[in-house]
């Protein structure tokens, strides 16, 4: 637990939504969010710790917080949904807290109404289907079992863009937006952008994962129809989350290779560019 709590920084962000809360003098409302923002990570950490994955930084946010982890997803699904979902649970304990503390002198109706309200306007907040929010990862592991890793990933960021672009619309329509909430667009909006430009980084990290730990082995194997003249990198678009791989070639009988030939070959062999009727004698 101290280790993990070695891993806590504080986003710049952070440091903006609480000064604008002090100018306005909500000194009450800004201890309540970082302790609900605190525990919320907490519950990241602590599962994400739980299933042994290599956590680098937790950063806390105003309306959450990122665990950034060492994994590259390649992590079974039901260890990443539950990691998922491990922030957004915390919030259905936090209000028992507050109906106990009421029994003390020191807590009374007023610090309750605005412990619930934060409380409810974090989950509800953090529940949008919008990266790099828990609902947007939430979103991203669907996309995952119906799409190869790189188009659900691609789909998960354009998807977070337009619910963002919404989110954003109705509350310049509907209500006067505060400062708060346009940095805290700003920040999102920023993230799905940086997403956006290192899609590339990502996928290739998670395919070099892939090729150092083997994950293949232990998965359910899915097989992908392939054509013996396609470069290796080609099928490594059709890569699922959770699967190992076997590529049949379409025009040579019983022709099968292993994802792992291929992944030793690009990241060990250097054989970038090579076809995958190359490979039918060394599978």
């Amino acid at each position: 637990m101290i280790k993990l709590f070695k891993k806590f920084h504080i986003h710049p962000v952070f440091w903006v939504v609480l000064a604008g809360g002090l100018l306005t003098g909500h000194v009450w409302d800004i201890v309540t969010v970082f302790f609900i923002v605190m525990v919320h990570e907490m519950g990241h950490a602590c599962v994400a710790s739980y299933f042994k994955w290599r956590i680098t930084a937790i950063e806390l946010l105003p309306f959450g917080g990122v665990a950034k982890v060492d994994e590259h997803g390649n992590r079974p699904f039901k260890e990443e949904l539950l990691v998922t979902l491990a922030g957004p649970i915390q919030h259905l304990w936090l209000p028992g807290i507050s109906y106990l503390l009421l029994r003390t002198p020191f807590w009374n109706v007023d610090n309750h109404v605005v412990f619930l309200t934060a409380n409810t306007t974090i989950l509800i907040f953090n529940l949008l289907p919008i990266w790099p929010l828990d609902g947007g990862k939430f979103l991203f592991l669907l996309l995952s079992k119906c799409f190869p890793f790189k188009k659900a990933f691609r789909s998960a960021l354009l998807l977070s863009l337009f619910f963002l672009l919404a989110l954003a619309t109705a509350f310049t329509l509907y209500r006067p937006a505060s400062l708060n909430f346009i940095v805290v667009v700003i920040f999102i909006g920023f993230s799905i952008y940086h997403e956006w430009k290192h899609q590339k980084v990502v996928f290739m990290r998670f395919l070099l994962e892939r090729w150092r730990t083997r994950p293949f082995t232990r998965r359910r194997v899915r097989t992908l129809m392939a054509e013996p003249d396609w470069p290796i990198w080609m099928v490594f678009d059709l890569f699922f989350k959770d699967n190992s791989h076997h590529i049949l070639l379409t025009s040579r009988e019983r022709s099968v290779i292993h994802e792992s030939t291929l992944l030793e070959a690009y990241f060990g062999g250097k054989q970038i560019d090579h076809k995958l009727g190359e490979f039918i004698n060394v599978s």
